[in-house]
């Protein structure tokens, strides 16, 4: 009998543990709250934009509802990664669809682009991947979800020359690019200060028909690592070349990389076995409790394109649900730009008045497609 009655005594303490762990259902309202979509979801780039919506989407089955009840409602636009549309895009979005808040997983240069105009529209943009350090310095209403690139750029030279102790560098950029060209900058600038050599800088521009010779030139050189924050083709093109020359510096790439050769160049993941790579996340990353439940409904192999979307909603919802009136585009401007100790996937995420995001950022390196984790910086 006694233990019977301890045995219902447990019982009773564990529904009513479980019964205040789990919220009461919330009411639907009835009333949608419109949220623009931003992205490259054609052309060369459709991939982040693809990825980015997956994880929004996968947020949105454990955030359906705001707690007043209200949905949301995505207003989706491809930019195809250009600046001019992206801009007539935000135009749209603010004056024709009313939304109420917009979250874009363009790059650089047409969230630079809409940076320029975004007071105008007086519409919060937040910024999934745009890391150009501009992005946030000279308007009120864009902010960003990731580090920049003086953070990034620092980091990975701090690691190249103190941890590796690498003192000879080349250093690889894409000048059409604002984020090659500025990620490749920031390092330099960095390498050069703490007495590392950068005995080279390439341009990569069209297909580049003459890298085997530019590869032996630089060879010559003798630089101990090779710097990539560039496109994923130009980096498989660059190891396939350094191959065939029998030639294997370091290499060491920058945040999106691995996801870009899972989303576009799958059968080439294996060329990157090896490399070093900055980024938001790693393949053996302990998750939080919020993590935990993405991962358990996400399908499909994760990126840090997807789980950028799936933090983008989370953050955004959360500010929205902050707002008495969670349409009002200046309180959910307010609220983005006062986030702290924001649970994301992987740790924390704060966004100051200014924009600009502070998380973590992992030098990873790249086994049998996985980003293995070797350091994180705060």
């Amino acid at each position: 009998m006694k233990r019977l009655i301890h045995l219902s005594i447990l019982i009773a303490l564990m529904l009513l543990i479980n019964g205040c762990d789990r919220k009461p259902d919330i009411e639907p309202s009835g009333k949608k709250i419109k949220v623009g979509i931003i992205a490259p979801f054609s052309g060369a780039d459709r991939a982040r934009g693809e990825e980015g919506l997956k994880g929004i989407k996968t947020a949105m089955q454990l955030l359906p509802y705001l707690d007043n009840g209200d949905g949301i409602e995505l207003v989706l636009e491809d930019a195809r990664d250009d600046p001019a549309l992206a801009v007539r895009l935000l135009k749209k979005l603010a004056e024709v669809d009313k939304v109420s808040a917009i979250v874009t997983f363009s790059s650089s240069g047409p969230v630079l682009a809409m940076a320029d105009v975004a007071d105008t529209y007086k519409i919060p943009i937040l910024a999934a991947f745009a890391t150009h350090p501009d992005t946030t310095g000279h308007n009120d209403y864009v902010s960003q979800l990731c580090f920049d690139d003086i953070f990034q750029g620092t980091v990975a030279a701090l690691f190249v020359r103190d941890e590796l102790l690498i003192d000879k560098v080349a250093v690889f950029t894409n000048p059409d690019s604002h984020y090659s060209s500025n990620l490749a900058a920031q390092f330099e600038r960095k390498f050069k200060s703490i007495d590392g050599e950068v005995v080279d800088t390439i341009f990569m521009t069209g297909a580049n028909e003459d890298l085997a010779d530019i590869l032996e030139s630089l060879r010559h050189k003798k630089p101990e690592l090779l710097y990539l924050p560039i496109g994923a083709d130009a980096v498989i093109r660059i190891i396939k070349a350094a191959a065939n020359l029998n030639w294997k510096p370091e290499m060491m790439g920058s945040d999106g990389l691995t996801a870009s050769v899972i989303t576009k160049h799958k059968e080439e993941l294996g060329l990157l076995d090896g490399m070093l790579a900055t980024d938001f996340f790693h393949n053996d990353m302990p998750l939080t409790r919020f993590g935990r439940k993405v991962s358990a409904i996400y399908k499909g192999q994760g990126t840090s394109y997807a789980i950028l979307g799936v933090e983008g909603y989370a953050l955004l919802f959360q500010a929205l649900n902050r707002c008495s009136d969670p349409a009002d585009r200046e309180c959910i401007n307010s609220q983005i730009r006062s986030t702290t100790d924001f649970t994301g996937v992987a740790g924390k995420i704060t966004i100051g008045p200014d924009g600009k995001a502070q998380r973590p950022l992992s030098v990873n390196s790249i086994r049998k497609g996985k980003a293995k984790f070797v350091v994180k910086v705060y």
